[in-house]
């Protein structure tokens, strides 16, 4: 009886790349059983991303700066705001962490994620995103810990028990698959008008291509 219904499931019989770059790909599966579409379209987009292995700041460490609610002179963000747009940097890492990384600046000018001094296997995906301005006459040094991880880890779980003081843990988003979407449609097989037709939408950063 299982093996029968299994060979009377509709199994796809297309599955077609609609559209692909190096950060989005659109992919349609059809025809799915009635009901399947949308089961296997949020279980799809859960692992993409909760499950996929990358990397991540995990921490910050700015010379002069003892916690997340300090101003620094020269520089026209907080460092709150500094935090924020270190979180947003992405990153490819082939091999495994923790390793940490140095930005040294003199203004004036915006210090972006291209003025970071990688090492090893590190490989900055958005360079041109802004981390601080700073003012005529100001420097500023910065070290990051990036490591390797999955799914979304809040700062507080960043922060070591044995941190030295002005070690600032951050937020880290490893999933390389930034936005998975999908609809549902009729499509047909045969004279069956009522089958699912799932349409897949993945957006990475970079680090990994759809």
């Amino acid at each position: 009886m299982i093996q029968k219904n299994w060979s009377e499931l509709i199994k796809p019989n297309k599955l077609e790349i609609v559209s692909s770059n190096a950060t989005k790909a659109v992919v349609v599966a059809e025809p799915l059983e009635r009901g399947y579409g949308l089961t296997l379209g949020n279980a799809l987009r859960r692992v993409l991303l909760s499950s996929l292995q990358g990397a991540a700041v995990t921490a910050v460490q700015i010379d002069g700066v003892l916690h997340e609610f300090s101003s620094i002179a020269g520089v026209r963000e907080d460092v709150t705001d500094i935090v924020l747009n270190i979180k947003e940097i992405a990153i490819r890492m082939e091999g495994e962490g923790p390793k940490r990384m140095v930005v040294r600046k003199e203004g004036p000018g915006v210090v972006t994620a291209g003025d970071i001094q990688t090492v090893g296997d590190v490989e900055i995906l958005n360079p041109d995103l802004v981390i601080c301005t700073l003012d005529e006459g100001t420097e500023i040094r910065m070290e990051l810990t990036v490591n390797t991880g999955k799914g979304y880890v809040p700062a507080d779980r960043n922060r070591a028990e044995d941190a030295p003081i002005g070690l600032i843990p951050v937020d880290s988003l490893y999933s390389p698959v930034r936005k998975v979407s999908y609809k549902i449609d009729a499509t047909r097989e045969g004279q069956v008008l009522d089958y699912d037709k799932l349409t897949l939408t993945v957006e990475t950063n970079g680090a990994v291509t759809p």
